[in-house]
């Protein structure tokens, strides 16, 4: 039997520094060259580097795909506004025969971020906006639980994951089918576990609100907006949004995660291109749900490269281009001796000791991965995309060609043979099963559990029994959880409709009064499991 695995973005806290007045860090490093966001380049490197990186690089980036044992990738180059090197490698599907195309459309997940930033800045360059402007002036029903903090949130707050809430919070609204106004609407009820504007916490919800702030001002909403603004202009032929476009692509790549075989091999596992649950980049829109060919997402990095310029063409201002890749909050648990890390608009900036910065962005969908690097001070960037959820190959494939490029790349033999899962990010991916206790508790019988329960995030929740165990089904569109005792009030779930990852492994407690009776329900979610975020729902009928 095979088990099947999430890969997921390790997500790191930061902590506080000094911004100006529009938000802007202060970079609090500045590497030995005297390098800096506004500091001076090393000596640009001529063509002649290029040309003899790119053959290195294309053997890497194989033996990479192999390593990492994905089943198709493409890869593409940007040099001085044009396309230097594509390629494609590998098959759209595992165990299959048909290859990898530079034409193959993937989904590029978060990195639609940067779509979304693109559409405020050009929103801003319009005049109908302002980057600082508090969102509520565009979306009247955005609320925080703090009503201050509602008053000064702003467009650049909410695309710089300065919130102050958990990480990735409530991202299983999609997972559970609810839309995106119904998301924004939630946010009222969410808790803050840092300070307003002082830690990164990565979030995807409020890249929807700042699509819901321009659908009111352009009179567009994001799909429309994406496409008429930046597909059409940049001549984006492949690029779409949503999952029946990217599965309508004749040469679309397949969807896959990482599992393991009974002797401990990874292999790719094919995702089922009828699960219901494809369709999450759709409820979390603007956070991830573009879809396009390695050669257009190169020409959008030619783009984000040109100044606000492609082909002749202005599409936004030099000022709100710089806006987009300017750090807004440091992420200092992604921060070495040797490199800092910050997050902007919809980008990632990094500075490196020794070597330009980069502006940076991964993407992850439920089977495709991606990563754009660039060099602006180089006008230089690549782009890589893979059918295999997780990190790792993109992410190894882009860094060393970096290093390549600026001579800091040593080979080292030991990768060809050394499984890149092995040791403690193996045990991460595969932790071992909890143990039920040796002498568990009796639960209570099971009609005391049994009824309607309520949470003002998620709904309404429903404990039924069923053939003489417990049932809970959640969820606007419903999920139906299955559960077995465990230790007193506390049963294990299971959900066979969630075939992504590990078979699902979860946890529901009841609580109860004094007096015994049962009063609420705590539960594991889906995506938000990994960040053991639970929902609790508060018992308002018996059954």
């Amino acid at each position: 039997m095979i088990i099947l695995i999430f890969v997921a973005l390790v997500i790191l806290s930061a902590g506080c520094t000094a911004t100006d007045g529009n938000g802007i860090i202060q970079p609090i490093f500045t590497p030995s060259t005297g390098l800096s966001h506004s500091g001076n380049a090393v000596d640009s490197q001529d063509d002649t580097q290029l040309r003899e990186v790119i053959p290195h690089l294309d053997t890497y980036a194989e033996k990479a795909r192999e390593r990492w044992n994905v089943p198709g990738m493409a890869v593409a180059i940007v040099k001085d506004g044009k396309i230097v090197f594509v390629k494609a490698y590998g098959t759209k599907t595992a165990g299959g025969s048909d290859p990898v195309t530079p034409d193959t459309v993937f989904e590029v997940g978060s990195t639609s971020k940067a779509f979304m930033a693109a559409l405020v800045a050009m929103e801003v360059d319009s005049g109908r906006m302002n980057w600082n402007d508090p969102v509520i002036q565009y979306v009247p029903d955005f609320q925080m639980s703090d009503p201050w903090i509602t008053k000064e949130f702003t467009l650049t707050d909410a695309l710089a994951h300065r919130s102050g809430l958990y990480e990735k919070w409530g991202q299983d609204l999609a997972t559970l089918g609810y839309n995106q106004s119904e998301t924004i609407h939630a946010l009222r009820y969410a808790e803050p576990v840092t300070g307003f504007r002082t830690t990164y916490r990565y979030q995807n919800i409020f890249y929807i609100v700042d699509a819901a702030a321009v659908e009111n001002t352009s009179g567009m909403d994001f799909e429309q907006n994406v496409k008429t603004r930046i597909f059409t202009p940049l001549d984006m032929k492949s690029g779409s949004t949503g999952y029946a476009a990217f599965v309508s692509e004749p040469d679309h790549a397949g969807l896959h995660m990482i599992g393991e075989l009974p002797n401990g091999t990874l292999v790719p596992v094919v995702t089922d291109p009828d699960w219901r649950f494809n369709t999450i980049t759709d409820n979390l829109g603007p956070a991830g749900e573009i879809n396009a060919n390695v050669k257009d997402m190169a020409t959008w990095t030619i783009f984000q490269l040109g100044n606000g310029t492609y082909d002749g063409k202005r599409l936004i201002s030099p000022e709100n281009m710089a806006y987009m890749h300017t750090p807004r909050i440091p992420m200092a648990e992604e921060s070495t001796a040797d490199s800092r890390q910050y997050y902007c608009q919809g980008w990632i900036y990094q500075e490196m000791n020794g070597t330009p910065p980069v502006v940076k962005h991964t993407g992850e969908t439920l089977g495709n991965h991606a990563y754009i690097l660039m060099v602006p001070q180089e006008n230089l960037g690549i782009v890589v995309l893979a059918n295999e959820a997780g990190i790792g190959l993109n992410e190894d494939v882009g860094d060393t060609f970096y290093r390549m490029y600026y001579s800091t790349y040593t080979p080292d033999p030991a990768l060809d043979t050394t499984s890149p899962y092995s040791g403690v990010y193996k045990d991460f991916l595969f932790p071992k099963p909890a143990l039920r206790p040796e002498n568990p508790a009796s639960p209570l019988p099971l009609e005391q559990y049994t009824g309607i329960y309520t949470s003002t995030v998620y709904g309404t929740a429903t404990v039924a029994e069923e053939n003489g165990n417990l049932t809970l089904t959640l969820g606007k569109d419903p999920i139906t959880l299955y559960l077995s005792p465990w230790d007193g009030n506390t049963f294990k779930s299971t959900c066979p409709v969630w075939t992504w990852g590990p078979a699902y492994d979860g946890r529901v407690t009841f609580g109860t009064s004094p007096d015994g009776t049962v009063r609420n329900l705590t539960t594991s979610l889906f995506l938000q499991k990994l960040f053991h975020q639970d929902a609790t729902f508060v018992r308002t009928g018996a059954g």
